[in-house]
């Protein structure tokens, strides 16, 4: 199914946003903030700079952009932009990342998973500058080996088909994931339901949560430990309904176990109780959940989101959703750029199907971003963008399936390995 939702659309949207004094207003952190206009970085301009993939030294990063921004201005010191910075909230950069989802999902036209919008919720560890304030509000790791390290806990909730990051929150290292995932399901029910059907692994089941999404009405499939609740132990057919009690009441699910091919049994359990799914389309689901794993991998080592701007709890926060929002950006160009190597390609015999590498595409996007987003003539956008995949497209990468690589345990990998390089 061709989107109808795209990158430029989210340009223009975030465009508006930005422009707006009502927005603006609302994301400064004191009412006194940017009542006057500066000459070199106002509100938009300091929101803009967060999203020109701001990863080496802060004073090249800022040159580069105002060379962008207004090529006639001496750029702005490194103490400067840390000033403007500290009086725009975090909130503004979630802000603009939701309002981008709730635009992208509100006509319907994304793709769906049997008709459910196929979602996973999975959290990972961020390394965070080591300072005692940060220890102090997110906390910390410490062994006998070392000093404290600080630690955040980032959770994220992914639509695996559209490969759009629908919410996502950095809490504190000591939070529970259960608790994380029940304040991104708060959001998504701002942002809307859509007969979402939410994958989870194995940390996640417990009665208290599963009467939690029952009573938000929500489709769920987790992956269950062997040694999990007594009725999951008790349920030893390959597909079998079993009833959760919680608080005096039940509620009906399904137990599904099967052979993985590494022999292991892998036990689900999912409140789709009806046969329009059987046992090979959750062995499916079950495989489909790596798609969020290799998000946190995108956020991670591609975007490089654990290499924050600063020291502060407001930095962190910013610089992270601002990677979110980003990341959300790159799906949209990787799903236009793909569906056009799509089209291209369907007349040749190719022993490959083909698609676009993420490396190249982020850093053609980090030189491009900026540009899109300042350009206030549609015509001029269009043919940047049409430039930018095209440029993206001349890079594609074959889809190899079924490849594996035994994991060399013994031997530590190379922090500069060849076949990972960096796109930042």
């Amino acid at each position: 199914m061709k989107m109808k939702k795209n990158f430029l659309g989210a340009v223009e949207l975030t465009e508006k946003m930005l422009d707006d004094v009502i927005f603006m207003c609302e994301s400064r952190v004191k009412s006194t903030y940017f009542t006057r206009k500066s000459k070199k970085l106002d509100f938009k301009s300091t929101i803009l700079f967060s999203f020109s993939f701001v990863k080496k030294s802060i004073q090249l990063e800022l040159d580069a952009f105002f060379k962008i921004l207004n090529p006639t201005t001496d750029s702005i010191s490194k103490q400067g932009y840390s000033q403007a910075r500290r009086k725009v909230s975090p909130s503004a950069f979630k802000r603009l990342a939701d309002e981008v989802v709730k635009w992208f999902y509100e006509d319907n036209s994304f793709k769906t998973f049997h008709g459910y919008r196929l979602c996973a919720i999975d959290g990972s560890i961020l390394e965070l500058p080591n300072t005692e304030n940060l220890q102090d509000h997110f906390g910390y790791t410490e062994n006998q080996m070392g000093p404290r390290r600080a630690r955040a806990k980032a959770s994220a909730l992914l639509d695996l088909e559209n490969d759009i990051i629908l919410t996502s929150t950095i809490k504190p290292y000591p939070s529970g994931e259960r608790d994380a995932a029940k304040e991104m399901i708060n959001d998504l029910q701002y942002l809307g339901f859509k007969n979402d059907l939410i994958l989870f692994d194995r940390g996640y089941p417990s009665r208290d949560f599963i009467a939690y999404l029952e009573e938000h009405r929500l489709k769920y499939v987790m992956r269950a430990p062997q040694g999990g609740m007594k009725e999951i132990r008790e349920a030893v057919n390959e597909d079998q309904i079993i009833e959760i009690l919680f608080k005096g009441k039940a509620y009906p699910a399904r137990i599904l176990r099967f052979l993985l091919s590494s022999g292991e049994e892998e036990i689900l359990i999912t409140n789709v109780l009806e046969n329009s799914l059987d046992t090979e389309d959750f062995k499916e689901l079950y495989f489909r959940r790596w798609g969020i794993e290799e998000k946190f991998d995108l956020l991670k080592n591609r975007l490089q989101i654990e290499n924050f701007t600063g020291t502060s709890k407001l930095v962190i926060e910013q610089d992270f959703y601002a990677s979110i929002y980003l990341s959300n950006m790159i799906s949209l160009v990787k799903n236009e750029a793909n569906e056009a190597i799509q089209v291209n390609d369907a007349e040749k015999n190719l022993k490959h199907k083909y698609q676009v590498n993420t490396n190249i595409l982020i850093g053609k996007l980090k030189e491009s971003m900026i540009l899109l987003l300042l350009e206030e003539n549609a015509t001029l956008r269009s043919s940047l963008f049409k430039r930018l995949v095209k440029e993206i497209i001349k890079n594609k990468t074959p889809i190899r399936l079924g490849r594996k690589y035994p994991r060399n345990r013994n031997l530590k990998s190379n922090r500069f390995s060849p076949s990972r390089k960096r796109c930042l």
